[in-house]
């Protein structure tokens, strides 16, 4: 018999009824961050009953292709801050890996310097992976720059709350994580929350330092 090792990651996942999207966007993950940890890895995914005329049960076999822990919610209507609140509500483990399900990952990171990283600043809440090019010195994230410290691009704390959660593919600590999840409202949206119309959970936001990994001169991730 082979001891189940304890979950690591848990990486929550809000998605709909598009299969081969789903597809794409877990073996991107699978073989370029998640590989070489899969065992200590849970998917907690929620499918929302809209995309393709299909029960959203036939997206099972595809996250069992993946993951041999998982937990599935199949909803009967549609609603994303309920999707959101439900995935983050269930995570329970150090870390958390917030991923939509329609994002491809274009090279192989290593994991393992992500949680090094956040294990060394004690209150950076997320590292999220790189959707903008950077250059020598910093990194841009849509008008806003973060600059390189040298292990990864900050978000300065003028820009916490305008950028520093984001929706993004991110390594979140499982603390902020648990911390946020009773914080949220299901009447706004959940990335938007973050930012504003939600005062309590804008108090826990600014607590936090957030990052964005990548090299300087790299293109996105």
């Amino acid at each position: 018999m082979k001891e189940t090792p304890p979950i690591l990651i848990d990486i929550t996942m809000t998605a709909v009824r598009r299969p081969e999207i789903l597809k794409r966007t877990l073996h991107s993950f699978y073989k370029n961050l998640f590989h070489p940890i899969i065992d200590q890895c849970r998917l907690i995914i929620n499918i929302d009953p809209v995309g393709e005329d299909i029960p959203s049960y036939n997206m099972d076999s595809i996250v069992s292709g993946y993951f041999r822990r998982y937990a599935i919610n199949l909803p009967m209507t549609a609603h994303f801050p309920t999707a959101f609140c439900w995935t983050w509500n269930k995570a329970t483990a150090p870390w958390v890996f917030h991923l939509e399900d329609d994002w491809e990952l274009l090279e192989f990171i290593d994991i393992g310097a992500l949680i090094h990283v956040m294990k060394k600043h004690r209150n950076l809440a997320s590292l999220r992976l790189p959707f903008f090019n950077s250059t020598s010195d910093e990194m841009k994230n849509w008008n806003l720059h973060f600059p390189w410290n040298g292990e990864y691009f900050e978000c300065p704390d003028n820009l916490k709350q305008a950028a520093g959660f984001a929706g993004h593919p991110s390594l979140l600590r499982g603390e902020f994580v648990r911390n946020c999840a009773p914080l949220l409202r299901l009447d706004l949206n959940p990335e938007k929350q973050f930012h504003e119309g939600n005062p309590d959970l804008l108090m826990e936001v600014m607590k936090w330092d957030y990052g964005v990994w990548g090299r300087p001169n790299h293109p996105r991730m």
